[in-house]
């Protein structure tokens, strides 16, 4: 790689570091004892990995990790031991974040940009997932309300935040690259395509929109659904659970046939142009 290469590689790197730290701050929903729905925070070290491959991702993603560590280092108080705080260090900050260098592993393997991108970044939420869940297994647990295991605690906790985090971040990196290139090395602007184009990406957004609500039934309500039928909740408690979770289902069903009949009518329209 030349010098050239490397000094728009770390400027890249620079300025995606700011940008996530910036939108971590912008926080959609905050949980109690930790962990946020922010504005796409991950999206920058997701694309830097997409670009760059996995080892600088896992490298430039385990920087970004340290500089949250520093931000929250009032969270460390709240280990109770040296090996509780070595916990909280890795699996909730350096490594929780270094994982997410995994977000380009399916760029070789995925022709479409848009899809390698929203593989990558389910495959590194659900690392950073399973780092949160250890640490909220091993330290976290103590906060469990009583008659809850403390693995079901953390599995249910952080599944209520990292799950809409995932489902925002694909939805934004889908969107955000029908329009920019990021296998280029100036990151430009896509080539325009036939009239056909912009239908295109509304039936792939009402599509993975509809993957993202279903999926987001499945998994947010999971936790719910496990408390209540494996704790004394009411049968109107259950019933609320598997009326929500149906709900979800079929509104995640009729969004993504409504992108499937979008996507028919462009097809038509763009036969019927050639």
């Amino acid at each position: 790689m030349t010098t050239k290469n490397n000094i728009l590689r770390l400027t890249e790197s620079a300025v995606m570091l700011a940008l996530a730290t910036v939108l971590s701050n912008i926080v959609l929903l905050e949980m109690p004892m930790g962990g946020s729905v922010t504005a796409l925070s991950m999206a920058p070290m997701l694309i830097i990995a997409y670009r760059y491959g996995t080892r600088w991702g896992v490298f430039s993603g385990a920087v970004y990790g340290l500089m949250q560590m520093m931000l929250g280092m009032h969270n460390l108080k709240y280990g109770t031991s040296l090996w509780a705080v070595l916990v909280i260090i890795l699996f909730d900050y350096l490594v929780a974040f270094a994982v997410l260098g995994f977000g380009g592993l399916c760029r070789k393997y995925c022709r479409s940009q848009a899809l390698g991108l929203a593989l990558g970044t389910a495959a590194a939420s659900l690392l950073r997932y399973a780092c949160h869940f250890i640490s909220g297994w091993v330290v976290w647990g103590v906060w469990a309300p009583e008659g809850m295991p403390a693995w079901l605690y953390s599995l249910t906790y952080n599944a209520y935040y990292m799950v809409p985090e995932a489902v925002l971040t694909i939805i934004g990196l889908v969107l955000v690259s029908a329009y920019l290139d990021f296998t280029s090395e100036n990151i430009t602007r896509r080539a325009a395509k036939p009239t056909a184009f912009p239908r295109n990406v509304t039936a792939q957004t009402c599509k993975l929109a509809g993957v993202s609500v279903a999926c987001t039934g499945v998994f947010f309500l999971l936790g719910e659904a496990l408390t209540v039928l494996t704790t004394e909740g009411t049968e109107m408690d259950k019933l609320h659970c598997l009326t929500v979770l149906g709900v979800l289902l079929i509104a995640g069903a009729v969004v993504y046939a409504l992108g499937e009949v979008v996507q028919l009518l462009s097809d038509i329209k763009h036969k019927e142009s050639l």
